[in-house]
């Protein structure tokens, strides 16, 4: 397993928010069907809240993971859920894994930041 940091974590957090940005509006604009704009509306919601939760991370690590934790539980249940309704079971797997990834990080990196802190 890849050793992550904070940084890492933030990086990661960011990317997704940008690249969510991205890909929300694109989906909104150009296509015609209105379960792909529905689709695309959800992404662009969730990508600004894992924008927004990149920028803060290390306010959160320290602070509240629990809310980093529940954030990434909501997301992927948002996805599944919009996966079953179109049918796409199979997309659901990937960030199921990516998710608990995150989640088990998260808990690590705000157990770190707690050690840490205590040490000073």
């Amino acid at each position: 397993m890849m050793r992550e940091t904070k940084k890492s974590l933030k990086t990661y957090f960011i990317l997704v928010g940008v690249f969510g940005i991205l890909s929300g509006i694109v989906s909104i604009a150009i296509s015609p069907d209105i379960l792909i704009k529905v689709f695309g509306v959800v992404t662009l919601i969730f990508a600004v809240m894992f924008f927004y939760y990149g920028i803060k991370l290390y306010d959160y690590l320290q602070n509240s993971p629990k809310t980093l934790i529940n954030f990434v539980i909501i997301a992927l249940a948002i996805n599944a859920l919009l996966c079953l309704l179109s049918g796409q079971i199979i997309y659901v797997i990937v960030p199921g894994l990516v998710s608990w990834y995150l989640i088990h990080n998260i808990k690590k990196l705000s157990t770190q930041t707690t050690v840490i802190e205590n040490k000073k």
